[in-house]
């Protein structure tokens, strides 16, 4: 299906005659001479490839959606040659957020134009500001779900724990028991993996994880596997779980004693931020009843029908001494008071450190599930411009590292991501062909 004329008019309106290419100054229109007409100098690009042949176009998005405006990006000829011809450092999400953040630059620039040509005094004196969501999007998702028959039903998880194989290379190992059956992201059919005790001998079964999201029943059950992926991901990161109210949290090194971690905040280019502390009374400057200890929730959500992401919401766990958790009931109005004092900055700030000591400065977090399949999440919170006020004179702050830079060393590990799930996906001879 050809593009139609009417989002490719959607498309050069909402471009406004410039290349989307970040600091591409160049006009896609050369005005006409004495002599000759107009030239155009544009070329539509498409984020998602036309076909499947064609760059990035092993994306599962669909044939029929691909002439569609919100997949196409106009481009001077150098950088449409450039993203197409270099696709692993131009991936469909850097692009999306190249076209998102070049029509929102064309829209503010005009909107500021026709105000300063209408002479709005009162309008003029509001500000732009880039605000940034808690939302970090997910670029790679285990594309297969593998299942084997489960002697052990749900209630006795902690025996299949017992009958994992460790292997010397790290990887996560989640799994769920439903219905006698195990399902996780591990390909069962591969050997050694640390379900190979338990697969050994049992047919396996492989579900396009595609096919769970659209059922209510198993995106549950996929989401449920994610979230068991979090456990490990902050095991490995030494925090604890409170399983009552769903958050991970810092625990001191030792009872008693306040504990700080290192971290590359927004401002710095290195930092030092307490995790475990215990407050003190401003009038008297003695230690108050109790102890503050940084947790952070973190859930995988889906925003689309192919898109999800990793929300991340900073939170407060409150104990008697460190170690011992105060009742819910009186644990409310500490921790409301400490948060009504954050600013929107005190909060990015928060957000900030979280990323940065999961992410450990690199621009995504990695992780495996083997050797053919792993999952990826952006380090880059999704972010907008917004028209507003703007915070106070004494409360406003500039702030740097907000994102995480990409890397020759990252993109190669993202190829080899690409190269092993492309790997995965290669049928295997003795299945039959499906009708």
């Amino acid at each position: 299906m050809a593009i139609s004329s009417r989002d490719l008019r959607l498309l050069f309106q909402q471009s406004g005659n410039r290349c989307a290419f970040p600091q591409c100054t160049k006009l896609l229109t050369i005005p006409a001479s004495l002599k000759d007409g107009a030239v155009s100098l544009s070329e539509v690009a498409h984020i998602v490839g036309e076909s499947v042949d064609g760059p990035r176009g092993d994306h599962p998005m669909p044939l029929e959606e691909r002439n569609r405006y919100e997949n196409l990006i106009l481009l001077c000829e150098e950088h449409h040659h450039l993203v197409d011809t270099q696709v692993s450092t131009y991936p469909v999400e850097r692009l999306r957020q190249m076209k998102f953040d070049h029509e929102g630059l064309i829209a503010e620039v005009t909107r500021r134009a026709v105000i300063a040509r209408a002479g709005d005094q009162a309008i003029r004196q509001q500000v732009i500001e880039t605000v940034f969501s808690s939302l970090l999007p997910v670029e790679r998702l285990p594309k297969y779900v593998f299942s084997v028959d489960c002697e052990f039903p749900e209630s006795e998880e902690s025996e299949v724990r017992k009958r994992l194989i460790r292997l010397d290379k790290p990887q996560a190992a989640p799994f769920i028991i439903r219905a006698g059956r195990l399902y996780c992201f591990q390909n069962l059919r591969d050997e050694p993996g640390p379900f190979a005790e338990l697969a050994r001998g049992n047919d396996v079964e492989r579900d396009d994880s595609l096919g769970w999201w659209r059922e209510e029943s198993r995106r549950g059950w996929y989401v449920s596997l994610l979230n068991r992926t979090l456990n490990k991901i902050t095991g490995w990161r030494g925090l604890n779980l409170d399983r009552d109210h769903h958050r991970y949290y810092f625990q001191p090194d030792e009872p008693g004693r306040p504990k700080s971690v290192a971290y590359k905040p927004m401002n710095q280019s290195a930092s030092t931020l307490q995790v475990v502390w215990q407050p003190i009374t401003k009038k008297t400057n003695q230690p108050k009843h109790f102890w503050y200890h940084r947790a952070v929730a973190l859930e995988f959500v889906q925003v689309g029908a192919r898109s999800w992401c990793l929300a991340m919401r900073p939170e407060m766990r409150v104990t008697r001494d460190g170690v011992q958790p105060i009742e819910a009931r009186r644990v409310g109005g500490k921790v409301t008071k400490k948060k009504a004092r954050m600013w929107n900055i005190d909060v990015l700030e928060e957000l900030n450190f979280w990323r940065a000591f999961f992410f450990q400065g690199r621009p995504r977090l990695v992780v495996p599930f083997g050797d053919f399949t792993a999952l990826s999440v952006s380090g880059n919170f999704l972010s907008t411009n917004v028209e507003w006020p703007g915070v106070p004179p004494e409360r406003a702050k500039q702030f740097k590292n907000a994102v995480v830079e990409e890397n020759l060393f990252d993109l190669a590990a993202l190829d080899q991501i690409d190269d092993e799930v492309e790997h995965l996906e290669v049928p295997d001879e003795e299945e039959p062909d499906e009708d």
